[in-house]
């Protein structure tokens, strides 16, 4: 997935843009005030982080978060689900976009592209 973003961040429309890797969540979320308490644990964790942020190159703001759900990792792990509803819940409060891949999906590169520029454009 980390050759799949660099490849699309190099194109001319995108060049503007770079990838931290791992980054851990309460970093993204600074203002915890409409977390509830069990958000607030989740996101303050340090085994909490998005597996990727798009972010400006320019000004260092955040501009989208992708996460890599592995199939052996995730396929049936209730508690994985769970988290990951979690922090699905958080980032929508925050209004903060995301997209999540399968390991098992196609077309990976496009669907990457289309919320780029969805995201961008709005």
């Amino acid at each position: 997935m980390y050759a799949l973003i660099t490849k699309v961040l190099s194109l001319q429309t995108f060049q503007f843009l770079g990838v931290a890797v791992h980054v851990p969540l309460k970093m993204l979320i600074r203002d915890q005030s409409l977390l509830t308490a069990d958000e607030l644990k989740f996101a303050v964790s340090s085994w909490t982080h998005l597996d990727f942020v798009v972010f400006n190159r320019m000004d260092k703001s955040a501009v989208l978060a992708v996460e890599v759900d592995g199939h052996a990792f995730h396929a049936g792990n209730e508690k994985q689900m769970q988290r990951d509803r979690l922090k699905d819940s958080i980032l929508q409060k925050y209004k903060f976009p995301l997209i999540r891949f399968a390991t098992t999906g196609s077309q990976e590169e496009k669907r990457f592209i289309e919320k780029l520029e969805a995201v961008l454009l709005s």
